[in-house]
């Protein structure tokens, strides 16, 4: 068969940066099926849908492929009717998480679609393949799809990959390195700035974090008992605690990998992309032990993102040595208040604290990403946060919450999302049950949900917000002071929209300050104009 996977482009205002690694496997399975694969990278390549659409028409497909995030989803829609229109009779089947968290919606928004590959794919892909050749799919794991009725089905439920070390090296030699690596923007390190040939690797799937905004929270502990058994889980406790829940490419797998991609792509620097590579303790200090072994550091530098929790002066200086030269953590927030209840990640201000000191202990310049917008988050959690920008001189420009289709905010807040795209399913909460006409509202949440879907970027662009405190507005004017780290502005903005603060900040607050002023102005003045009566002088005697 001839397969056609197509990547669609990724933040449309940024140059091209990550290479699509989960379509590359994707086209590496296709190979190993012995089918024909064709790639077509349009966020690599950014051209206009007319241009596109002549891509689309080069050959004959029986399979087009499409994936991507939700924040994907505004290109997805408009290329799906052109592969559609092209190729009437191909079978088109969609995966990633534009589709795994609402395979049933999805399938109603976009009747172009005929097949969802729910979750990681590779191996649905490839049952897939062989099934649709025999002409019947119904019974592969995983998927979603329709009848001949149109009614929306499910198969049986697939469980996780146990063994990621099964799986192939992405198809690199489908994707234009040079334009990703020559557009590489998340440059965190000198060493990572001056490599001229640079990308990501993953090879870590799900975090042992559970963060209400994120979606890699879905790989829960339930879909580990199923992949790997129950014995083998409680193996996994006993060696790494609580990070059974996280799977990871063995050492020598990444080592491998990582030879791989300078023998073959001449690759001076890679970002490591996992979730938390830090959290696996015993992992990482195996990984970066057969490193200096073989003699990586002299080959390839990397970088990585880590969790704050977990690091320690030990660790950090074996990744130096083994040739790390940045990490990333998420920091979300330095309000603990905000850390525990609205954000759920299991972590601290002392944690994020640490963090941040180890890094400088071991000369290594700490880098943390942080967030606003968070359901309950108020000003006194702001001003935390940017405090602590301020006490460890970090440059940082915080993301805004956004709730992404598949975490805990958008399951929590889903109408109040969908309220901000069509105000009628406001209007009609207050109505009486009988007065509404449930097919009708129905559509309505299908179409705010497509309008939603729409406007949905990366985190540094506003497009829902779950905050019960701030109006989108105010979320990008605060987001603007916490870049610039001007907690006096913030406080005095606080006074002017009513947004108490509590009196730890008043120190720093021109409003209460002022008023303070004022207070010691008219103590004075009574002293000066009202001697008391016993002895007739004056109170500042």
């Amino acid at each position: 068969m001839k397969i056609l996977l197509i990547n669609p482009p990724v933040r449309q205002r940024q140059t091209p940066q990550d290479i699509p690694v989960g379509l590359a496997m994707i086209a590496a399975v296709t190979k190993q099926e012995g089918h024909q694969v064709a790639l077509l990278d349009l966020n690599a390549n950014r051209v206009p849908l007319q241009v596109a659409a002549e891509e689309i028409m080069i050959d004959d497909y029986d399979i087009i492929g499409i994936g991507g995030l939700s924040s994907q989803y505004k290109d997805i829609k408009q290329i799906l009717p052109i592969c559609r229109q092209i190729h009437p009779d191909a079978l088109i089947v969609a995966g990633g998480g534009f589709v795994t968290y609402m395979p049933d919606k999805m399938l109603r928004l976009r009747p172009e679609i005929d097949i969802i590959a729910i979750g990681e794919a590779e191996e649905t892909w490839a049952d897939l393949l062989r099934d649709v050749q025999e002409g019947d799919y119904t019974k592969v794991k995983g998927i979603a799809y329709r009848d001949c009725n149109g009614k929306v089905m499910f198969s049986e439920p697939r469980p996780l990959i146990a063994d990621m070390d099964t799986l192939p090296y992405p198809a690199y030699e489908l994707l234009d390195l040079d334009k990703y690596s020559e557009n590489y923007q998340f440059c965190l390190s000198e060493e990572m700035l001056s490599t001229k040939r640079k990308i990501h690797m993953i090879t870590e799937r799900g975090c042992p974090r559970q963060c209400t905004f994120c979606t890699h929270n879905g790989m829960s502990r339930w879909d580990q008992l199923v992949a790997v058994g129950k014995d083998k889980v409680k193996q996994l406790d006993k060696d790494y605690g609580f990070q059974q829940i996280a799977r990871f490419n063995t050492p020598r797998f990444v080592v491998n990998h990582l030879k791989h991609l300078v023998e073959n792509y001449d690759l001076g620097y890679v970002f490591i992309a996992d979730e938390n590579l830090t959290s696996n303790r015993k992992r990482t200090i195996e990984l970066c032990n057969l490193m200096l072994e073989e003699g990586i550091p002299e080959k390839v530098k990397w970088g990585t993102a880590g969790d704050a929790a977990s690091v320690d002066d030990d660790i950090i200086a074996l990744m130096k040595k083994a040739g790390c030269t940045f990490i990333s953590f998420g920091g979300e927030s330095a309000s603990d208040k905000v850390l525990k209840y609205d954000i759920q990640k299991g972590t601290t201000r002392k944690n994020n604290q640490d963090a941040v000191d180890v890094m400088q202990r071991q000369g290594m310049e700490p880098v943390m990403t942080f967030m606003l917008g968070n359901p309950n988050e108020n000003i006194d959690d702001i001003c935390e946060t940017t405090d602590f920008f301020i006490e460890n001189n970090l440059q940082c420009d915080p993301f805004i919450c956004t709730p992404y289709p598949g975490t805990k905010l958008f399951l929590d807040y889903e109408q109040q999302i969908l309220e901000q795209f069509d105000e009628r399913l406001a209007e009609i909460k207050n109505l009486p049950k009988d007065a509404i006409d449930e097919s009708l509202v129905s559509k309505w949440k299908d179409e705010a949900l497509d309008k939603f879907l729409s406007s949905l970027d990366d985190a540094d662009v506003l497009s829902a917000t779950v905050s019960q405190v701030f109006s989108p507005h105010d979320l990008l004017g605060l987001k603007a002071l916490m870049f610039s780290h001007d907690i006096p502005k913030l406080l005095k903005t606080s006074h002017e929209r009513n947004w108490p603060h509590s009196q730890k900040w008043a120190p720093q607050c021109p409003i209460c300050n002022a008023k303070e002023e004022v207070s010691q102005l008219r103590k004075i003045n009574e002293a000066l104009f009202n001697p008391t009566e016993k002895t007739g002088e004056s109170d500042l005697n």
